[in-house]
């Protein structure tokens, strides 16, 4: 089946927020929605984006309704995460998505915990969506230019220099992925093998170096590795290594786990939880050539009238 883009976001058009994931202070939000409002954009709050319960935005079946909600609704273009944190992936055991692919097609924005949103509605309907910054942070992003002309349905590029390159090459492949430590579970827990020849690219933050080793073990002993077209790795910010030194770098573990793989492999690119995060549209064809240090779509991640 193929993949499904949606209608691109253009001024005047309303963008809904919801909070799938821990709670987010109102204080953030208004300062997003204003900026946002300050361009053109008209912004709606969902009432369920405030709520609470211990560290998540409410439970599972209020973040449900407020997402399939604000996916029914005609006037509603785009749907952004208001943040990230913990417990998304809950949701997908209670969203319709049969009923999602039978709706006109919304933008979906969000990353981190919202990785396994972002990659299950890709999984289950074709519709691309967007990894990119959570709302909450929307007042005080780098890339806001970037992620507005890529959802106002230009194709855009990423930026690469030879630093950027630990396996050289060229591919193409439609664009997977997201946060390293919420992707792991999903080519086991999503249906149709839709990380297949794929270009996947992971990001992570706060995390073991012998955690993250575990990880990419893992996606390589199910087969996720030898099924991918390019691996492309953003940042891994604020690794940790609480006792007994693990010796072994990033750099280290990536090599390691793709020796004897024939693809290339791309190192610490502008996305992730640091100041840099470029948006990466996931369903959307792309290409990598390390030759010429580019990484650029190959077709509009939303659809011009």
């Amino acid at each position: 089946m193929a993949n499904i883009i949606p209608p691109a976001l253009n001024k005047g058009d309303k963008i809904g927020v919801f909070a799938p994931s821990s709670y987010v202070e109102k204080e953030d939000i208004e300062k997003s929605k204003a900026l946002l409002e300050s361009l053109g954009f008209e912004v709606f709050i969902h009432p369920q984006t405030y709520e609470r319960e211990n560290q998540s935005a409410g439970n599972h079946l209020q973040k449900s309704l407020a997402f399939q909600g604000l996916w029914q609704r005609k006037d509603i273009k785009a749907i952004w995460a208001a943040g990230g944190g913990n417990r998304c992936a809950h949701l997908l055991e209670t969203i319709n998505f049969e009923r999602l692919k039978n709706s006109t097609p919304k933008i979906l924005i969000g990353f981190s915990d919202v990785t396994s949103l972002l990659n299950a509605v890709y999984a289950h309907t074709n519709i691309s969506t967007f990894h990119g910054e959570v709302f909450k942070n929307v007042h005080k992003y780098k890339q806001l230019d970037h992620l507005l002309e890529l959802l106002g349905g230009d194709i855009v590029s990423y930026p690469v220099n030879q630093g950027n390159i630990l396996k050289s090459g060229s591919a193409k492949g439609v664009l997977i992925g997201g946060n390293l430590s919420i992707f792991q579970y999903l080519p086991q827990t999503l249906p149709n093998d839709f990380y297949k020849d794929s270009i996947l690219f992971l990001e992570d933050c706060n995390e073991e170096l012998s955690r993250v080793d575990r990880m990419f073990l893992h996606l390589k002993r199910i087969g996720v590795l030898d099924k991918i077209n390019a691996l492309a790795f953003g940042q891994f910010t604020n690794m940790q290594e609480s006792g007994r030194p693990f010796g072994y770098s990033l750099k280290d573990i990536i090599s390691e786990h793709t020796d004897g793989l024939d693809i290339p492999v791309l190192y610490n690119l502008p996305f992730g939880h640091g100041e840099d995060l470029y948006t990466m549209p996931i369903g959307v064809d792309a290409e990598i050539n390390t030759d010429t240090c580019e990484f650029t779509l190959l077709e509009a991640a939303s659809c011009k009238p």
